[in-house]
């Protein structure tokens, strides 16, 4: 597998400034990190609309979770990562390049190895292939809290080999991966799910009406609220080029 570090950030960024650092980070910032950072190989920021915000079904981080979604895969590892970033960011401070980095605050983060990667079987990409697909139109990222129980184990595995797959048979998303929280976040689960429908908030919409019904029908998890507790549900679409969502 080529993907040996995940680099995920849910952003906020303050409001009269969500142009001004998304212009920046896609004309300064991103090149900077595509062109000199050993490594990384997808570079991509997803933003949830105001009418995604409105719709999540759960928002408990800082912030609400942010309104954007920052990600980097490498085939380093997350050592390397950090060393890599704290070095190129130190350079472009020294040249004056990440003032408006101050407007960005971190809701949640990792930077961690991908625990499962996953697609959908009537598809032709392979699930390491998914992520880095040029037509990937949304990304849905569920973050869960997973408690230090006895059902831990089990619940991942029933996740993984149960759930994603049951979530993918639906065809509203081409594939899905999964990581661990890092640092503070160590005992999280975060998942992203991508799709290549034209409407996206059509997709979390239906999700959520499925979700709905496999609840009431003995498809989830035994007393799965004894074992994890959901911080974060959004869809988020393109942002690389799109600064009218905001401001």
């Amino acid at each position: 597998m080529k993907a040996g570090t995940v680099s995920l950030g849910l952003w906020h960024i303050e409001p009269g400034h969500h142009r001004e650092v998304c212009y920046w980070h896609d004309t300064d910032h991103k090149p900077e990190v595509l062109g000199t950072t050993p490594h990384v190989f997808v570079s991509q920021r997803w933003v949830a609309s105001p009418a995604m915000v409105a719709a999540r079904s759960t928002a408990s981080l800082p912030d609400g979770g942010g309104e954007y979604v920052n990600l980097y895969w490498t085939s380093g590892t997350p050592d390397e990562l950090g060393r890599d970033f704290e070095q190129l960011g130190a350079r472009l401070t020294a040249a004056g390049r990440m003032i408006p980095n101050q407007y960005i605050h971190t809701a949640w983060r990792t930077r961690t190895r991908p625990q499962s990667l996953h697609a959908r079987p009537d598809q032709v990409q392979s699930a390491e292939a998914v992520p880095a697909a040029p037509l990937n139109r949304g990304l849905m990222v569920v973050v869960k809290k997973l408690l230090d129980t006895s059902q831990r184990e089990p619940y991942l595995k029933w996740y993984r080999t149960e759930h994603i797959p049951r979530v993918l048979d639906t065809g509203l998303f081409t594939g899905a991966v999964t990581v661990s929280g890092s640092d503070a976040e160590q005992q999280d689960l975060a998942v992203l799910f991508y799709t290549d429908a034209d409407d996206v908030m059509a997709v979390y919409v239906e999700l959520q009406k499925r979700l709905a019904e496999w609840r009431t029908t003995g498809r989830e998890f035994p007393d799965s609220q004894s074992v994890s507790r959901v911080l974060h549900s959004s869809m988020y679409t393109n942002s690389i080029g799109q600064y009218d969502f905001y401001d």
